[in-house]
């Protein structure tokens, strides 16, 4: 049987060094704290079922002085039960210290004289343990051989920073919440880890009677705080009748110093007979996951996707999505920059087009709102972190959600675009490079893996991933009445979340990197779609002169500029040979010359050509547009225009 442990605190050494070797001679396990601030560093350390200390921790001699009682009142202690020690019992004392009865456990069970002796500590001792530290102290655990799971390992998925002084403490502090979840039960078996992340770990545990009743559950454990979410968000939103595809909660939330834990039951379902998303994509053909998918978004999320349901017309885009990015600085520029940058270097693949200058300008536009998008946007509940992991499934296309830590009121579209990029980059983790490349391509064109692809090199699993993902998209833009502007923007935010996880010194398989690699295409593909439309240019390029108008006026993207008569010719010399000449468009500094002055004297016009270039280009060059530069300096040689052309299509 486990030790029973106890943390003794109290400023008197005598005192305090007597009752607790009485103490462990009853068996139990003693630490001892002689201030408050070692008290604090004991519970860092150790895992405790009992705090015994003294009411007044500063100065024995003063009436006023509660400091023990208002450290042992901290929301951090409440889990654990507490004992209070004085000289001077008052019932103001003891009301302060009982109540009120906040979460499972008043801030002190107990509060006893000094002067009662040893014998009234130990019954009073006995007396907590007994009412109220509920730990199942007999209850056998097993663990099934192909989960590979364990508690210490179990410590290191919810902890993995976690120092190693502290690691015996936890597991035992773990096997407590466990011991304290089950507490009538007889043994149980873990046998599922469905989830990691987050500072928790979600199971799939069978218990067993004293009889031998088998009863099953979906255990969440893990620090408290991501646990205490995890609690709230299904008491608020999860729907309170036991229907078809709901979770139901099947205890009271189990919290000691560092972790806590609670249980649900899937309703009308065997855990034997689910397994997570990811698992059911990797075994299953298109078709069948698109099933589960259609009863998700159907039956399991309706319930929720139809609470405070409200749409706003016109509404900024990117700030509806940004409230769902986790690293909010990783949208600066210099962050992005920097991501993108050690991202291509690591890269020796061509495959994917690079991520030039232009488009980080457009990316971080985007995301400054410098781009202001506006759309028509439904809200209502959401999930908030749909993943391969947070659902279980069945063989009949039925689906349970496990995690219910990020519900909460937001953009409906959200859903989608997260379930999208989970086929993309986490399901679908195996496709190479190529694969990729194809996949992002037929995104974009918006075509169908069940139509006939003219490209028998494409793979089954690019084809599945391809079939699935246009379903939801299908479901986000038609049956969810939401514009292809707004999935876009919702994906590009989720996609640019993707090159955070990202870590230079980290070294990757090339199938991760591909990973990487195609969310930075994504993103880029992403920024292109989302840039504004082309102004309704009548000409076909930038600059645009035309020899039969009196004057030196040139056109430049919609804009008529009026140059001085030598920019004029200068401009024309370069002109003419970018026009006539489109694959030679150089031109050497005597033919710009003569163009200019008739003859071309290098010691004389040497320095004037290219005074007379930086002339021209302060003019003509956009202040906003600094991706393409209209006159190139060839170096040595001269210079050369580069036409900008206008979409054709654009009229």
């Amino acid at each position: 049987m486990k030790q029973k442990t106890i943390l003794f605190v109290d400023n008197s050494t005598p005192y305090l060094d007597v009752h607790a070797e009485l103490l462990a001679k009853v068996g139990y396990r003693v630490y001892r704290a002689y201030t408050l601030a070692e008290a604090e560093e004991k519970l860092h350390v150790h895992h405790v079922h009992l705090i015994i200390l003294d009411v007044r921790m500063e100065d024995d001699n003063d009436e006023q002085d509660i400091s023990g009682l208002i450290w042992a009142q901290q929301a951090k202690y409440r889990p654990i039960p507490k004992i209070i020690l004085t000289a001077y019992p008052s019932y103001e004392h003891a009301r302060e210290a009982l109540g009120p009865r906040l979460d499972r456990l008043p801030p002190a069970v107990n509060f006893i004289g000094k002067d009662e002796g040893i014998d009234e500590i130990i019954r009073g001792v006995e007396r907590v343990f007994a009412e109220h530290v509920r730990i199942n102290w007999q209850l056998a655990m097993h663990w099934a051989k192909s989960s590979n799971l364990s508690l210490p390992h179990l410590i290191t998925l919810i902890e993995p920073q976690l120092d190693n002084v502290y690691f015996s403490s936890r597991v035992e502090e773990l096997e407590d919440v466990l011991g304290a979840l089950f507490y009538s039960s007889h043994q149980i078996n873990i046998a599922h880890r469905f989830a990691v992340g987050r500072n928790k770990v979600i199971l799939g545990v069978y218990t067993f009677s004293e009889d031998g009743l088998l009863a099953r559950y979906v255990v969440v454990c893990g620090l408290r705080d991501a646990v205490q979410r995890e609690s709230a968000g299904h008491e608020k939103y999860a729907n309170p009748t036991a229907t078809e595809g709901s979770t139901s909660r099947s205890s009271q939330l189990i919290e000691t110093t560092h972790y806590a834990a609670l249980s649900y039951t899937l309703t009308d379902t065997r855990l034997e007979d689910v397994v997570t998303l990811t698992e059911f994509y990797r075994r299953n053909p298109a078709d069948a996951i698109i099933r589960v998918l259609d009863y998700l978004f159907d039956r399991t999320l309706a319930h929720y996707h139809q609470q405070k349901v409200s749409v706003t017309q016109s509404a900024p885009v990117m700030e509806a999505f940004l409230p769902y990015v986790a690293d909010k600085n990783f949208l600066t520029t210099p962050v992005l920059q920097r991501c993108i940058t050690t991202l291509q270097t690591k890269g020796a693949i061509d495959d994917f087009a690079r991520f030039d200058e232009s488009a980080l300008q457009l990316l971080t536009a985007l995301v400054d709102k410098t781009i202001p998008l506006e759309a028509s946007i439904k809200w209502g509940i959401i999930h908030g972190s749909l993943s391969g992991d947070t659902m279980v499934v069945d063989g009949r296309g039925r689906a349970w959600l496990i995690d219910f830590a990020e519900f909460g009121p937001g953009p409906l579209v959200q859903e989608f675009v997260t379930l999208e990029n989970a086929v993309k980059f986490d399901l679908a983790d195996q496709l190479d490079y190529q694969d990729r490349k194809k996949l992002e391509e037929y995104l974009h064109i918006g075509l169908n893996a069940e139509e006939d692809i003219a490209d028998p090199d494409a793979s089954p699993e690019m084809r599945k991933a391809l079939t699935v993902i246009n379903h939801i998209r299908r479901r986000a833009i038609q049956r969810l009445g939401q514009s292809p502007k707004l999935y876009q923007a919702g994906l590009l935010l989720k996609t640019v979340e993707r090159l955070a996880s990202y870590n230079a010194d980290t070294f990757y398989f090339n199938h991760e990197l591909a990973i990487y690699f195609h969310a930075l295409h994504a993103v880029r593909e992403l920024c292109k779609q989302l840039s504004p439309p082309p102004p309704n240019y009548a000409n076909p390029h930038s600059p645009w002169l035309d020899e039969g108008i009196p004057g030196y006026d040139v056109w430049v993207e919609g804009q008529w500029i009026n140059l001085a008569e030598m920019e004029y010719k200068l401009l024309l010399v370069l002109y003419r040979q970018a026009v006539d000449f489109p694959h030679n468009p150089r031109c050497k500094f005597s033919d710009i010359g003569r163009g200019v002055w008739g003859e071309y004297d290098r010691l004389r016009d040497y320095n004037n050509v290219q005074s007379l270039v930086r002339r021209v280009r302060e003019r003509i060059q956009p202040d906003e547009d600094d991706a393409h530069q209209y006159i190139e300096n060839i170096r040595g040689v001269g210079y050369s225009l580069n036409l900008k052309y206008h979409d054709p299509q654009v009229q």
